[in-house]
């Protein structure tokens, strides 16, 4: 019987305890009196419009060589991958049978000018001789006259001649230019990136390079801006590179081309089809270059403008569908506020409208902070 009491009593004293634990656990805590929360107000700080544009590390500066059928048959490419070139450096070289053939036939044809001007420069020499002698025999006048109309020919015969050669001289220029051509020379310094030798017999409609040359010290990010975003972008802002596949790591930039016209303008219009206009952005990395390769992905945040503005922490404002809203303290209680916000940091929300610098904010709202709730700071 005693065992029983006792059991009954370790009973006893188990239920209350639980009941207990339930009773503080529904029991109002200090905080339902007025729940704990910080507050402070807008402040002035300065606040920073950024436009944030993908982009692609490219080459500042950049050369391809295709084949070219209407210059002849490839002879010789000139470098190999790797190779370092500067501007004037022989790339590649051509053979053009034709065109020696043009080049010779030229030659035989200012040869041929020069020699009709000098037969037709001794005949008019012979014609002076002709004309001294007569004079001679029927007077100066008279001899004047016989004389006239055949040198009037020659002379006619000469400049038809000289015209001849100016146009063969011309030609021979137009050959030595496409002569020069043969050789095809480097536009830029830099590395030969790639050299494809199967390039010239390919036959299709997409054309590869022969040759692609570029420089790995030389690096921008190219992208592409709205309409929208083209009118607050200008050369020579700041921007702040980072990238998925390099991270923990930013870079520092400034832009350095905003495009006057939008990209792929005249295909479309071709097409007859409309695309959403963009204009090519670039942007110089200044410092130490990513450790990426050409064809990186990067991310620009572009900062656009720089100025004073009343902010609130972030974590402050709250949003419900479309509106943006904070609590404000009053009387011990919480308020919502609807707000008009601006530019929006990691850190920083402006605040346009819906408070004045006397309005105490909540700066840490929680889920559970509402409307009418008592609170304490």
């Amino acid at each position: 019987m005693k065992k029983v009491w006792i059991g009954i009593g370790i009973a006893v004293i188990v239920a209350l305890f639980v009941g207990i634990n339930i009773y503080r656990s529904a029991a109002p805590t200090s905080g339902s009196a007025g729940k704990e929360i910080q507050t402070g107000s807008v402040e002035e700080n300065e606040i920073s419009s950024t436009v944030m544009v993908p982009g692609t590390l490219k080459f500042s500066n950049e050369q391809y060589v295709f084949y070219e059928a209407d210059k002849g048959t490839l002879e010789d490419i000139k470098v190999k991958e790797g190779d370092k070139v500067k501007k004037g450096t022989p790339l590649v070289t051509y053979t053009n049978e034709q065109l020696s053939l043009e080049k010779e036939q030229n030659q035989l044809t200012s040869e041929s000018n020069r020699l009709q001007i000098d037969q037709i420069q001794e005949k008019l020499k012979a014609l002076d001789s002709k004309e001294r002698e007569l004079e001679k025999q029927v007077g100066k006048k008279e001899a004047e006259k016989q004389i006239e109309s055949e040198r009037t020919e020659l002379q006619m015969q000469k400049k038809t001649a000289e015209i001849e050669l100016k146009q063969t001289e011309l030609q021979r220029q137009s050959l030595a230019n496409r002569v020069s051509d043969l050789e095809v020379k480097s536009e830029i310094e830099g590395t030969v990136i790639s050299v494809n030798q199967e390039a010239a017999s390919k036959k299709s409609d997409i054309q590869e390079p022969v040759i692609h040359i570029g420089n790995p010290k030389d690096l921008v990010v190219s992208g592409k801006l709205s309409e929208y975003d083209t009118l607050k972008v200008k050369k020579g802002q700041k921007v702040t590179l980072t990238s998925d596949v390099i991270q923990g790591k930013t870079w520092k930039g400034t832009v350095s081309a905003v495009g006057l016209v939008p990209d792929q303008q005249e295909s479309a219009a071709a097409q007859g089809t409309e695309q959403a206009v963009q204009y090519p952005l670039q942007v110089k990395i200044k410092g130490n270059l990513p450790e990426g390769k050409p064809g990186f992905k990067f991310i620009m945040n572009i900062e656009t403008d720089k100025r004073k503005a009343n902010t609130l922490p972030s974590k402050a404002v709250k949003k419900e569908d479309d509106q943006y809203y904070v609590y404000t303290v009053k009387d011990g209680k919480a308020k919502r506020v609807d707000v008009k916000i601006g530019e929006v940091t990691d850190d920083l929300t402006e605040i346009k409208e819906g408070l004045t610098q006397d309005d105490q904010v909540i700066l840490n709202p929680s889920d559970q902070v509402t409307d009418g709730m008592e609170v304490k700071s």
